[in-house]
């Protein structure tokens, strides 16, 4: 099953190298840690709040087990106890993409708490929706069956049938069902009928 992304018709706009495409997603979870770091950095919020949003996020990204069981010192509640967390996934055990999955919800949840824009990588956005996809509960797969799902601002799509695009964040937000708002279909082309 962790294997399931290389053999998905996925087109990433360009096409990357292949090799690199495993069921390891340790950098791009690392990247994504490192992006909430930043945010927790840059949020003007006082320090109560920001130690209490960091040590939500840091529970909802990371499963207990994967810290150092006897680690008193976590949650930190910090942005650098975050960073550190992205250090440690970087060296660590391999990440699956559920797992990168439950790390980009954390960070969507963070940014969305701080009033701040998420910014994620094609590939993140990319693996994250497929896998969400097909995890969805029923509701979401109703409006997602029999549809291609495109990302305008990434340059992904999986999927077949007719198009349903939006914005790679507001699209995984749909398949998390944080939000009502599915993709919409693509207009008609106003060129597309024959002339007369």
């Amino acid at each position: 099953m962790a294997d399931f992304m290389r053999d998905l018709p996925l087109s990433w706009g360009e096409h990357p190298d292949e090799s690199n495409v495993s069921s390891d997603w340790r950098e791009l979870a690392a990247d994504v840690l490192n992006q909430a770091a930043a945010l927790l950095d840059a949020s003007k919020v006082g320090d109560a709040t920001l130690e209490w949003l960091a040590t939500d996020f840091e529970r909802t990204a990371i499963p207990r087990r994967r810290v150092d069981a006897d680690s008193d010192d976590w949650p930190d509640g910090s942005a650098e106890g975050v960073r550190a967390l992205a250090r440690d996934t970087r060296t660590g055990r391999p990440v699956s993409v559920r797992l990168l999955a439950r790390i980009v919800a954390a960070y969507l949840q963070l940014a969305r708490e701080l009033d701040a824009k998420a910014q994620l990588a094609t590939r993140t956005s990319g693996a994250v929706a497929l896998y969400l996809a097909a995890k969805a509960p029923t509701p979401i797969r109703a409006v997602t069956r029999g549809h291609t799902l495109r990302a305008r601002d990434a340059g992904w799509e999986f999927g077949r049938g007719p198009v349903l695009e939006d914005d790679a964040v507001p699209m995984i937000e749909f398949l998390l069902g944080r939000s009502d708002h599915a993709p919409s279909p693509l207009p008609p082309h106003p060129h597309s009928h024959p002339h007369h």
